[in-house]
């Protein structure tokens, strides 16, 4: 595969002005952790209180040493509340400490590619780009303020954020509506928190405030993650993510693994639906990746990732995957080096 007949496919997504679809290998080259990293940093740090804890832990512990991911480690065992709550915390501490990082980083210089394809991605009549993430780091917000773009994650601004999940505050640049990114962040955000009364507030901080009065938003692996989605601001969250898949006119995944039935269901049902162009970068592709690539992603798709000092492309006339010797086509930088 020639890098012009690369381009082509990478340029029809840009120009259809993408739904972005972010995972966890998205904010990993701005050093977030990994899953990896993060069931490495719980195993390290979670400190268990009596037997019911210990052996649900235990459990969670065997599979991860036996290779299973986060995800399938937690996933259909029963654990204790309490020993949810330690998990949660953890995981906000791991993920918090390289996003405070990270912002001190964006605050000196900051430079995001996903910043620089937003920026461009307005250059057009379009005046919303949607973003949808699994992720709880606020590299998609960094990027956004990199370039001085707006965006809104579903609170309305200040330092105590208030959760407007009608939608009644609206961005405008003079008379006329701003050009706004909507960032869909489906299981939650640092910055999320439910207070001791119920309600729930936006709080930018990077210290975990007092677990009596505030619990962090966030959804963790595992089998609990669908319980809690059915309440606000995931409820609303998801039902805006699920509008912006399913009138996506194009898709650009990044780092995304295929592996959450909250998002790739919408993938497969829009790619039947009208064939839109689908592009998908990742260091490495997972299992799941490829299977939709190959079978569920319709005829004009793209995926790439790293294969020796080179790329790995995989479309509809190579669906196994072709090795090409253009350097970084699987990263985010490269696919703006394609389309702008």
């Amino acid at each position: 595969m020639t890098d012009d007949e690369i381009a082509k496919i990478a340029q029809s997504c840009f120009h259809g002005c993408p739904t972005i679809v972010l995972g966890s290998g998205a904010s990993m080259p701005h050093g977030l952790p990994s899953m990896g990293e993060l069931s490495t940093y719980l195993s390290e740090n979670m400190k268990t209180e009596g037997d019911t804890e210990g052996d649900a832990w235990l459990l969670v512990k065997v599979a991860l040493a036996n290779g299973d991911h986060l995800e399938a480690a937690l996933e259909g065992k029963t654990l204790p509340a309490s020993l949810l709550s330690k998990i949660v915390s953890l995981t906000w501490r791991c993920v918090n400490d390289k996003d405070m990082q990270l912002l001190e980083a964006a605050a000196h210089d900051g430079n995001f590619a996903l910043g620089t394809l937003l920026a461009n991605m307005f250059s057009s009549t379009h005046s919303e780009v949607h973003v949808v993430t699994t992720n709880y780091d606020r590299v998609a917000e960094f990027a956004c303020n990199s370039k001085n773009v707006l965006f809104q994650t579903g609170f309305a601004p200040g330092y105590i954020q208030t959760w407007e999940s009608t939608g009644r505050v609206k961005l405008v640049h003079g008379a006329k509506a701003a050009r706004v990114v909507k960032i869909w962040k489906i299981h939650g955000s640092l910055d999320w928190f439910r207070t001791a009364d119920d309600r729930t507030i936006g709080l930018p901080v990077f210290e975990l405030p007092s677990k009596d009065h505030y619990t962090p938003l966030i959804v963790t692996p595992g089998l609990n993650k669908y319980e809690k989605t059915y309440e606000d601001p995931f409820r609303t969250t998801i039902n805006g993510a699920d509008a912006a898949l399913k009138a996506a006119s194009a898709f650009l995944c990044v780092g995304f693994g295929f592996r959450d039935q909250h998002i790739h269901p919408k993938l497969i049902e829009r790619c039947r639906e009208r064939n839109v162009p689908t592009v998908v970068l990742a260091r490495t592709l997972t299992e799941e990746a490829k299977d939709f690539l190959k079978n569920k992603a319709g005829t004009n798709y793209l995926g790439i990732e790293l294969s020796g000092t080179g790329s790995r492309v995989y479309s509809p006339t190579c669906p196994e995957g072709t090795d090409v010797t253009t350097p970084d086509l699987w990263s985010l930088d490269g696919f703006n080096k394609l389309v702008l």
